[in-house]
């Protein structure tokens, strides 16, 4: 296995993450959309995703403002809204451990946040995968630290959140897709899922774990069908 060649996937992979989740009034956002689904394609590590990754490139071509429109449902809506902020998906309000976490990291590189472009805080999901991008080119111990401390603890609420909500269409693709990056970043950094506990419950009286958990064997034994 190259290693390089690896890093260097994984890296656009969290590329492609931050320009998705990051809001942005630019022009070009998600621009270069298409092309980075296709290049993750064509380094998929998880074939059940392949239905995934064909309806995300089925829209991106032409109907970007899908994307655009589900976003603004998703995160920016007055009501149930997803939080964005790994210190309010922990501990249930901003400004908390997270984003301390997440500058006493980025003090240990050379990299700072550009204000006029990133408007949220440093503990933003977006800018986070951003970051973890940038580090795994340039400081992979930093980008492990980043998973660890900030990332790992609280992604899976994440991505339940976008799983459950009913205007979710094109971004639980997308979290289908970020559910499994999680899972083989953890064997790539030799960790563990957190195992805080977590007490609001979902479908039939699940815990976020167990129907995470269930969803994506599901999508697996689909993919394996077809």
């Amino acid at each position: 296995m190259d290693l390089d060649k690896l890093r260097l996937a994984r890296s656009l992979y969290y590329q492609c993450f931050g320009e998705l989740f990051i809001f942005s009034f630019s022009k070009q956002r998600l621009a270069s959309l298409n092309d980075c689904l296709k290049v993750m394609k064509e380094n998929l590590f998880d074939e059940s995703l392949i239905d995934s990754f064909d309806i995300l490139l089925e829209n991106s071509k032409t109907k970007l403002n899908l994307f655009f429109n589900e976003y603004d449902n998703l995160f920016l809506s007055f009501k149930n809204s997803i939080p964005t902020t790994f210190s309010y998906l922990e501990e249930g309000f901003e400004n908390s451990r997270a984003l301390i976490c997440v500058r006493e990291i980025l003090m240990k590189s050379k990299i700072r946040r550009n204000e006029n472009f990133f408007k949220d805080s440093e503990d933003n999901i977006g800018f986070c995968f951003f970051l973890m991008s940038e580090f795994l080119k340039q400081e992979e111990l930093l980008a492990k630290e980043l998973f660890e401390k900030v990332i790992n603890q609280s992604i899976d609420e994440f991505i339940i959140l976008i799983l459950e909500h009913q205007e979710a269409k094109l971004y639980k693709e997308i979290a289908y897709i970020l559910g499994a990056f999680i899972e083989f970043e953890r064997s790539c950094f030799k960790l563990s899922k957190n195992t805080k506990t977590i007490s609001k419950k979902v479908q039939n009286d699940l815990s976020r774990s167990e129907f995470l958990r269930r969803e994506a064997n599901k999508k697996r034994r689909v993919g394996e069908k077809s």
